[in-house]
């Protein structure tokens, strides 16, 4: 079973000032509420397992049936499993050290510290934004994304377009690099569905004659 601080439903004004204005410093809107009402405040060191999101409702206050708008933890924050945040609400913020499985960023905001994911960081489409200190991973994939992570030992994708910047990217070197199960071959992207599910079943995901990606800039600034 997971263990945790409790939780606490307050304003973001109130978990703003806890925070000494951390929030209001990185949240769109900040010095107001962008957009959120009440947050889920964990004040202390947070463990859960299997998914996030899912691991997160069970221990809301009296299991409300009202959707949570944003997650606040003050400490660490190790997820057994992955955080997966696609929707727009919640957003996330953790003060401390995070890891998990995967970080996976939509709509939502996502603002976290040092950290490490066991199989990749992922940014999908251009809402939202995915903020990190250094992070340890192998892999961080980009899909037309506002990221800013910090992952010097990672392989990158931009799996939106060509990017001289980028390990392997849509036109240049992911149909040639990566094994055909992972590859949809019309438009030259990752699966990245497939990808992950190869991840976690200990697959290959890179054809045998391609272990490196091309030089890549340092990423861990």
């Amino acid at each position: 079973m997971p263990t945790s601080a409790i939780p606490a439903a307050l304003s973001y004004a109130d978990a703003d000032a806890r925070l000494g204005g951390a929030l209001s410093a990185v949240f769109e809107g900040a010095g107001a509420s962008p957009g959120y009402d009440e947050v889920l405040f964990f004040d202390g060191d947070l463990t859960l397992d299997g998914d996030f999101l899912d691991a997160i409702n069970e221990l809301r206050p009296g299991n409300d049936e009202h959707d949570v708008e944003l997650i606040v933890v003050t400490g660490d924050l190790t997820v057994k499993g992955p955080i997966a945040l696609y929707e727009d609400r919640p957003g996330l913020y953790v003060g401390g050290r995070t890891e998990a499985e995967t970080l996976e960023g939509g709509d939502a905001e996502i603002y976290i510290h040092d950290g490490a994911f066991t199989h990749l960081v992922y940014g999908w489409y251009n809402h939202g934004s995915l903020q990190t200190g250094i992070v340890d991973t192998p892999w961080v994939i980009d899909y037309d994304h506002h990221m800013e992570v910090g992952a010097p030992d990672a392989r990158w994708v931009n799996n939106h377009e060509d990017d001289d910047d980028a390990d392997f990217a849509v036109g240049d070197g992911i149909i040639e690099a990566f094994v055909p199960e992972v590859v949809d071959a019309e438009d030259g992207s990752l699966q990245v569905e497939d990808f992950l599910d190869r991840l976690r079943a200990g697959l290959p995901v890179l054809r045998q004659h391609r272990t490196q990606g091309r030089s890549r800039v340092d990423r861990g600034a």
